[in-house]
Parts: C-alpha cells; sequence; structure tokens
C-alpha cells in the first residue's frame, strides 16, 4: 500500500502538452512513437526520465510530464520540467514537430483530427469514445496542469478538501489560457473549461456541479462515487470506468494514494509560469487551513456561491461582489471582482519565493495568459511566440 503523507509534506505535478508540427502547428498523433523511442524501442504508457516522467494521454497527440515521485517542494520545479521538455523536444525534432503550450489548440478540428490511444489501455479509452465521442474540444483538446496535494487522514482530508473547494472557482481568473479555437476568438478566456464541462454531459453525476461537494469525510465522498458508479451501470462494459477516476469534478480524491488532485487550470506557456500560479494557489489553501477562522468560513461557502464565481471566473471580466467570500481572504472591503482579483494576487506575490515574482507580476500588470494572447491576436506568430517562450522557460510579456 502506498505510503500516506500528511499535508503539504510533498507535491505531485502533472502537464500536458500538445505535440504539433514545427512549421505549420498542426496537431501530430505521435506520442506513441515518442513514447516508443523513449523506452529504448517498446511501446509503454510511461516512461521515467529521472525526476520527471512521461506518459500518454487519451488522444496520441498529447503527451503528459509529472513528477516521477513526490517532490518535497515546489521550489525550482520548474526548472527540471523544462529540462525534460527540452529533451522530448530534441526527440521530436527528428519528426518536424514540437511541443506547444497553453491549455486549447486554436485550428484543431477534433472530428477529423482526434486519434485515440492505439496501446496499453486502450480499452479504456475506447470504452470512454463509445459511451460520450471523444471526438469533441471537450476530450481531445483540452490541456491542463493537475496540483496533487496530500492528506495522511480523515481530518486532513476534510481541511484539504474543504480549503481546495473554496480556491477553486479563483483559479480561471488567472489561469486562463484558451482564448482560441476553431480558428476564432471563444467567447471566454477559459474556453477549455467551457467544453471540460459539457464533455460528459450524457451522465451528468460525473462531473456534478464541477466544484465539488462540501463533505465531512472520505466515506461521505464515496456515496458520491456509488452514485456515478451506479448512473454509468446501464452501458456495456461499465465495470471497466467504475474507477474514482471516473470523477470529473474540478478536484478528485485519489484515495489510493491519499491525495486530492486539482483539476481546474489551464497549462500557461512555460513551467515556470505553471509554477509561479502553483505556488500561488497551494499557499492560498495552506492559509485557509492553517487559520480556524477562514477554515470555518469555507466551510460555509454554497454550491451555488462557488458555481456562480467560478462561471465568472470563465470570463475576461468577472463580475462578482461576495462580501463574504472576499473576507474569507481578508479583502472584505473589496467592492468589485477586479479589485478583489488585484489586491489578491498584490498580497501573495511578496509572500512566495522571490523567484516566482516576476512571472506572477506579468500576470497583475498584464492579465492572465488569455488576455495576453488576444491582445497579439490569433496568429501562427502568437503561437511561435508561445513556442519560444516554452522552450526558454519564461513569461510571455506583451507591453
Amino acid at each position: 500500500m502506498p505510503k500516506k503523507f500528511s499535508l503539504f509534506s510533498v507535491y505531485g505535478i502533472e502537464a500536458e502538452y500538445m505535440i504539433v508540427d514545427k512549421t505549420s502547428l498542426k496537431a501530430k498523433a505521435i506520442a506513441d512513437k515518442i513514447l516508443y523511442t523513449l523506452n529504448g524501442g517498446a511501446y509503454t504508457n510511461e516512461v521515467e526520465l529521472g525526476p520527471i516522467s512521461w506518459s500518454n494521454e487519451l488522444v496520441n497527440h498529447v503527451l503528459e510530464a509529472k513528477c516521477t515521485e513526490p517532490v518535497t517542494t515546489l521550489d525550482e520545479l520548474d526548472t527540471l520540467f523544462h529540462a525534460s521538455v527540452l529533451k522530448v523536444n530534441k526527440l521530436l525534432e527528428e519528426h518536424y514537430c514540437i511541443l506547444m503550450p497553453t491549455s486549447m489548440h486554436p485550428w484543431f478540428n477534433p472530428l477529423e483530427e482526434t486519434v485515440l490511444w492505439p496501446h496499453d489501455q486502450r480499452e479504456i479509452y475506447n470504452l470512454y469514445n463509445e459511451i460520450f465521442d471523444c471526438r469533441g474540444h471537450g476530450w481531445s483538446n483540452l490541456q491542463s496542469v493537475h496540483i496533487n496535494l496530500p492528506y495522511k487522514d480523515e481530518s486532513e482530508f476534510k481541511k484539504l478538501h474543504t480549503a481546495i473547494r473554496a480556491v477553486l472557482p479563483l483559479i480561471p481568473i488567472f489561469a486562463a489560457s484558451s482564448p482560441f479555437f476553431e480558428g476564432k476568438p471563444g467567447i471566454y478566456a477559459d474556453n477549455r473549461l467551457a467544453f471540460y464541462e459539457k464533455n460528459q454531459a450524457k451522465i451528468p453525476s460525473i462531473i456534478g456541479n464541477i466544484i465539488p461537494e462540501n463533505v465531512a469525510s472520505t466515506s461521505e465522498y464515496r456515496q458520491i462515487l456509488k452514485g456515478i458508479y451506479s448512473d454509468i451501470s446501464g452501458y456495456e462494459n461499465a465495470k471497466t470506468l467504475q474507477n474514482p477516476w471516473l470523477n470529473s469534478r474540478a478536484a478528485i480524491p485519489k484515495f489510493d494514494v491519499g491525495a486530492i488532485e486539482i483539476r481546474l487550470m489551464d497549462i500557461q506557456e512555460s513551467p515556470y509560469m505553471d509554477n509561479c500560479l502553483v505556488q500561488f494557489f497551494v499557499a492560498m489553501i495552506k492559509d485557509i487551513i492553517s487559520d480556524e477562522a477562514r477554515f470555518s468560513k469555507a466551510d460555509k461557502l454554497s454550491d451555488k456561491q462557488l458555481r456562480f464565481i467560478y462561471d465568472e471566473a470563465k470570463k475576461y471580466k468577472p463580475t462578482f461582489n461576495d462580501s463574504i467570500y472576499f473576507d474569507l481572504f481578508g479583502l472584505k472591503g473589496a467592492t468589485s471582482a477586479q479589485e478583489f482579483s488585484t489586491s489578491l494576487l498584490k498580497s501573495y506575490i511578496t509572500k512566495l519565493p522571490a523567484h516566482y515574482k516576476d512571472g506572477l507580476e506579468v500576470i497583475d500588470q498584464q492579465g492572465n495568459l488569455s488576455t495576453r494572447m488576444t491582445k497579439l491576436g490569433l496568429s501562427v506568430q502568437t503561437y511561435q511566440r508561445l513556442i519560444h517562450s516554452l522552450c526558454l522557460n519564461e513569461a510571455l510579456s506583451v507591453s
């Protein structure tokens, strides 16, 4: 049985990238070939490259980088991810391809270009496809960063889940990186989440309210999973999918390892910017847990309240004015979502490691990545600049 870790003693980060042609930026379904080469000439789902491992996803044009083992600090983790990205890009050069950041490919046509992973575990992906039809942006064009945080017992689970639930609605305000799809601007700053919410609409309980329910224990959460398993049971071979990972809420417990995985964050232009935001989000979660008064306030937040903030957070100009929510972060005097989010970010820039100050200041002064991309406009040149940011592990500045 895997060792269980206490709150904030270790971290696990996962980051998804699309493989594209270096010139046209057309998606290329060669993830299996890259993993084959990395594995010494045998097809595999995952390869360890030291501290960072690479694995497949549902579609064959996406690769996922992740911590090989839980790490004890987030500091400088981006340098490890960046070094590994460069290694994979070196292999991709042989196919005239490269990894592309941001959470949605702007010209990808899911009906024509979706290619499911064709090797081990394909029966899972094929079953998803049979039930939900994975030829949609909500399945094949949504690259994200997942943040895994540990808990060791019931008390820590309750604290962690409650604090994460309170912070989740804010993530798109700072992390949105999906302004374009199908060759045009979408209506949201975070269009990835708009598609993600609908990808399993056939069985609504799988994603629920997207912001997870407030639960008191792991046993109470398992009752939610039982409902999901029941709802999918009418489909042929559904037993294959009746696992905790079927749950698609914005944060999901991983009971086998004692962790909660946050799934709401769009991937940024570089591991450096990913880590800037991960540091920010984790610091907010820590602060809620460490302060009894704040935790008590977080524990009283309603599903409706959090869903409203989340729905606004996907927009370029969120409009919510919730003094109870603002007070949770010590900003009760804020009079608008803009004032609140700006003040919140500024208050954490000075608290976080100095290495991440510059990246967070780019977001503070120039907006989230979707805002910066929109300023540049939809073009191959814009995405070449983003790829350049990935290769140099830096922020995209448009000032």
